[in-house]
């Protein structure tokens, strides 16, 4: 695995309580953030159980001895971790739990490569030399109406622009999806909440981060950005810096 640095930060925001989680365990390769809904405890309970079944899934297989069965690479490991967490989130759904979900962006760290997974509408992004790519897709009424060519200043797009179409614990089944991207040193990867990236646009996501510092401090400039601009929403961030070698 490549040499990172590693931060991340989280803000109520302007609701009573934060349904935000994050996860950084750089000696798994594991960066994700989960933004839970459902509900006051749900949302809260959801985005957390996805993150530790995550976890937990991940280091009993990095402390298995015997080599990885046929299709156990990087995507399909993570992808494994997110429907795992899926069922765990389905069999808690009772009672005051019984509607929620979580939104799931991650990211695992193998060699140069990071896989990237995401269900629901939390973002990954790279900023590689000044400019920034979104690495993920979001599932939501209103991503899928920009797809399918239709108009979003409609009434009912703006209605449902976060209605989400897919995110664990949403549905019968769960297919995450996935990309490869190669990484270099000076890569940044910014994993973030919609509460984080909808305030803070691109063009401004990278000025934050060129003001340079750990990935922490980035971590916490981006996240404080966004409060600043008004975000009402639960606010989660985590950023990866890929370090030179040596």
């Amino acid at each position: 695995m490549p040499r990172i640095d590693s931060g991340a930060a989280t803000h109520i925001g302007r609701r009573p309580n934060n349904e935000d989680s994050y996860c950084q365990r750089p000696e798994l390769g594991l960066f994700a953030v989960a933004d839970g809904l459902g509900g006051h405890e749900g949302g809260e309970v959801a985005s957390q159980l996805v993150l530790s079944t995550m976890v937990d899934f991940l280091a009993a297989q990095e402390s298995q001895p015997q080599p990885a069965p046929p299709g156990g690479g990087a995507e399909s490991l993570i992808v494994r971790a997110v429907r795992l967490a899926h069922h765990e989130v389905l069999v808690r759904q009772s009672g005051r739990l019984s509607m929620m979900a979580s939104t799931i962006t991650a990211l695992l760290l193998r060699d140069a490569e990071a896989v990237v997974c995401n269900l629901g509408d939390s973002r990954t992004f790279l900023v590689r030399g000044g400019e920034l790519r979104r690495l993920t897709r979001d599932h939501t009424v209103l991503a899928e109406m920009e797809e399918a060519g239709l108009d979003t200043s409609n009434p009912f797009a703006m209605m449902h622009r976060n209605s989400l179409t897919g995110a664990v614990g949403m549905e019968a089944s769960v297919d995450p999806e996935c990309c490869r991207v190669e990484v270099q040193p000076g890569d940044v990867l910014v994993l973030a909440s919609d509460g984080l990236y909808e305030p803070v646009p691109p063009a401004l996501m990278v000025s934050v981060l060129e003001q340079g510092g750990s990935a922490q401090e980035m971590a916490e400039r981006l996240v404080a950005k966004a409060y600043e601009r008004g975000g009402t929403d639960n606010i989660t961030g985590v950023v990866v810096r890929v370090l030179e070698n040596g």
